[in-house]
């Protein structure tokens, strides 16, 4: 079994909320904040490194998610808007193309691509090309497909294992992940964690991908609040944090039949939001979990749990402090 060290990279500015990050082609992370229209990198690798802030949006006030657009080295696609978090609501949702330099002191080309037909709370975004992607909705319970070149969007799938429950939370469905023929994705609401098989059809650019078969719930027992979700690339295993109590779970899943099992292997992160698996820059045979977490952030409808990283939070003296943590798998 292999076992998990946990250790502190940087701190992002205090009194941020970042939900979204992405690893560049040159191992720096790009991280997306959700409370202001601001687009961040730095390099994990290095324990000096200060986050630079890349660009500010025009237009908006919060950028909701961000991801990588596959043929395309250093391009990504965000997702941005106009939002009241104390609310959950937001309005006049764009997606953005944001094209890298290879030098982080020039600032990145950046392009309004479309905008985003908006009925709930989209919050994610997933690039099946360059001309397709896939927003999961929490607030309407379903995952969205999206053209890029005229705009419009149409049904992708919904399914009674996408809802949410009012009891439970805010949203339905939350992250998504696409890993050869499925789409991943969790139920923050529900704890559910599931998979969808998918086909892609590269001679139809519009359409890009289909549905090709009934959801699989793999696990079901999660607590509710789930945020941060990565799959691995060949199925057998995914991590899954839960931004209240601040637990990260890892599923063992048989890929053959879907079905999972989870234990917690981390209870005191705070307020994990947005995680992703890559192999580890010094040994590509080891990979590593890389953890975007939240400090004190005040909105009525997020209750706190205290925990390790409390003391540390709010060092700017401000009220929150986003940490970027790095979980390590090896070989015990």
């Amino acid at each position: 079994m292999p076992s998990e060290e946990v250790v502190l990279i940087t701190q992002v500015p205090s009194d941020s909320w970042f939900e979204g990050f992405v690893l560049r082609p040159n191992g720096k992370v790009l991280a997306s904040r959700l409370d202001k229209p601001e687009l961040y990198t730095f390099d994990p690798e290095d324990p000096d490194a200060v986050p630079q802030l890349v660009c500010t949006l025009p237009d908006c006030n919060s950028l909701v998610n961000i991801c990588s657009i596959p043929g395309y080295s250093d391009e990504y696609f965000i997702l941005a808007s106009t939002a009241d978090l104390e609310v959950v609501a937001h309005k006049d949702v764009w997606l953005w193309r944001i094209i890298m330099s290879d030098d982080d002191s020039i600032p990145p080309q950046t392009a309004r691509v479309t905008s985003v037909p908006e009925e709930g709370y989209c919050l994610g975004v997933k690039a099946v090309s360059d001309r397709v992607v896939l927003l999961p909705d929490g607030r309407t319970s379903c995952i969205w497909h999206l053209d890029t070149k005229t705009g419009e969007k149409t049904l992708f799938a919904d399914d009674e294992t996408m809802e949410y429950s009012v009891a439970d939370g805010f949203f339905g469905v939350n992250r998504i992940q696409i890993v050869e023929n499925y789409v991943y994705f969790t139920n923050s609401s529900s704890g559910t964690f599931c998979r969808m098989p998918v086909e892609f059809d590269p001679s139809c650019e519009e359409v890009g991908i289909r549905r090709a078969g009934p959801v699989q719930t793999i696990i079901d027992d999660l607590p509710s609040n789930l945020d941060g979700m990565a799959v691995a690339s060949d199925h057998t295993h995914a991590y899954v944090a839960s931004h209240i109590d601040g637990h990260l779970h890892k599923v063992l899943i048989d890929p053959t039949t879907g079905k999972g099992e989870s234990h917690v292997i981390l209870s005191s992160l705070d307020n994990p939001t947005s995680i992703n698996l890559a192999p580890s820059p010094a040994n590509p045979n080891k990979m590593k979990l890389y953890i975007v977490c939240c400090g004190e952030i005040e909105v009525a409808w997020m209750p706190r749990e205290d925990n390790p990283w409390e003391a540390i939070r709010d060092i700017n003296s401000a009220v929150t402090v986003t940490v970027t943590q790095e979980v390590v798998e090896t070989s015990s």
